[in-house]
């Protein structure tokens, strides 16, 4: 895993995020897995975590709680869009209660397919109190889904479970 880039400023976030390929064009399509860059990588994951939070169960900030993940076959578009909601909720802090605090650590989206597309969505946070997760759940299903057109809604209608950290 290699850091792309830190950002602390709504501008530097837009310069960087209109920059980095969508991961649409980077994840396995069904057909090929895909390599970019100079190297001929190919990526495996697009994380999105709070400075000083690493997207390891180790890290002591995720220790203490844990994720919700969907683990989804999706078409480009939704995929897209999907992860844009989740990435813009993560930096715009919308996914939480204000009055239970900051418990969002950080996001992953991660390029499961071997044989055919499918893909894992994961927002990870700090707390296992189960009000506070129904919240965030609750939140995190109608942000993601923000724009999705009604005629794809019951294809793709997210279905996130928890996973302990620890």
């Amino acid at each position: 895993m290699k850091e792309l880039c830190s950002f602390s400023t709504v501008e530097d976030f837009w310069r960087y995020f209109n920059h980095i390929p969508r991961v649409s064009q980077v994840f396995y399509d069904g057909d090929t897995k895909k390599r970019v860059g100079p190297n001929n990588k190919v990526v495996e994951e697009y994380s999105l975590f709070k400075k000083g939070i690493e997207p390891e169960w180790g890290d002591s900030k995720n220790q203490t709680g844990g994720e919700w993940f969907w683990r989804c076959n999706l078409d480009s578009d939704v995929l897209d869009l999907f992860w844009t909601n989740l990435v813009l909720a993560v930096i715009g802090e919308t996914l939480e209660d204000p009055t239970s605090g900051a418990h969002v650590n950080g996001a992953r989206v991660l390029d499961k397919g071997k044989n055919y597309p499918i893909f894992k969505i994961e927002l990870w946070i700090d707390t296992k109190d189960a009000t506070v997760k129904e919240k965030i759940r609750a939140r995190l299903v109608d942000i993601i889904a923000h724009g999705l057109p009604a005629h794809k809604m019951a294809r793709n209608h997210p279905k996130f479970e928890w996973k302990d950290h620890s």
